[in-house]
């Protein structure tokens, strides 16, 4: 896949672009489906397959106090976008001045005069420019004058809603990672450094790694105890993360850390991914650490049904 960043110079001329833009955040179900259409569609016409999306995240400029956390940062999306099998993404700076470009200059200059646009497809709810005016029934009035077919994408929904970017990160955050992987398609995952803590799993029995995410933008799932996996040298290892404020401790601040079971190598520093499977329960304050000790043990037995039975 070749990505270009901006459009100066932006990627030479293509074979019959087909084109869909979007901020693309989670890389989806609903995404897949779009980019599905889209590589069809230059397979049918002896095409290139081309995704336009945004950095920062539209709402980062245009309303930053209420600016979404990210389900994936740019570290993340490209990998995923390359698994899909594109040929071409292009990441457009997103500023002020494009926010305030009119959706039908946005059409003219962007998508036909520099990425030369011959097929455009849609998701059935997006909107683009200022105003959020560029929405498959503007272009479908422009579509004949400019020489380009516009394809327009179904929802693609589970138990009977509509699979968004938006839900993903309302049931991330109230702790329903099952269902987030659902929509996602994969399970949700979050990669950090491993930073030195307080000690405190050391005392407990039960050596903790901390993470430190990569971005203050991440989503992070919300409070609680997981039944996850962890991805680290190269090797897929089971564990427990707790996330939250350690109540038991009263600690400040919130933290992500993981027990990995069967590993003990000093990986301080080194980086992490974690996959969330399952929420075993919330985060609880215990009156004494002995009774904290017995609740671990029975997260890392259920943990360990829950994983195995997943390999099954």
């Amino acid at each position: 896949m070749e990505v270009y960043v901006g459009l100066d110079p932006g990627p030479p001329a293509l074979p019959h672009p087909v084109v869909t833009i979007g901020s693309f955040d989670g890389i989806h179900r609903g995404h897949k489906a779009l980019i599905r259409r889209v590589e069809d569609l230059a397979e049918e016409v002896g095409g290139t397959s081309v995704l336009l999306t945004f950095e920062p995240h539209p709402q980062r400029v245009i309303a930053p106090g209420s600016a979404p956390p990210l389900l994936t940062l740019r570290e993340e999306k490209l990998p995923l976008l390359e698994r899909e099998g594109l040929e071409t993404t292009v990441i457009l700076p997103f500023n002020r001045a494009l926010s305030e470009v009119e959706a039908e200059d946005f059409v003219r200059e962007i998508l036909v005069d520099r990425l030369g646009v011959k097929h455009l497809v849609l998701g059935y709810d997006h909107a683009f420019g200022r105003g959020r005016r560029g929405r498959p029934e503007l272009l479908r009035e422009m579509a004949p004058d400019l020489a380009f077919e516009l394809d327009v994408v179904d929802a693609v929904t589970e138990e009977g809603e509509p699979i968004t970017s938006s839900l993903i990160r309302r049931e991330l955050e109230g702790g329903d990672v099952e269902r987030a992987a659902r929509l996602l398609g994969r399970p949700y995952s979050m990669v950090g450094y491993v930073v030195k803590g307080d000690r405190r799993g050391v005392q407990l029995g039960f050596p903790t790694a901390n993470l430190s995410p990569p971005s203050k933008e991440k989503c992070i799932p919300g409070n609680g105890v997981y039944a996850v996996r962890a991805r680290v040298r190269g090797e897929i290892l089971s564990g427990v993360c707790n996330i939250g404020t350690r109540p038991t401790f009263e600690t400040d601040g919130r933290t992500v850390e993981v027990h990995l079971f069967d590993f003990e190598e000093d990986i301080y520093g080194e980086s992490l991914e974690l996959l969330f499977h399952r929420r075993l329960r919330e985060e609880i304050k215990f009156e004494h650490t002995e009774a904290l000790h017995t609740q671990i043990e029975l997260d890392i037995a259920e943990a360990k049904r829950i994983l195995a039975e997943e390999v099954r």
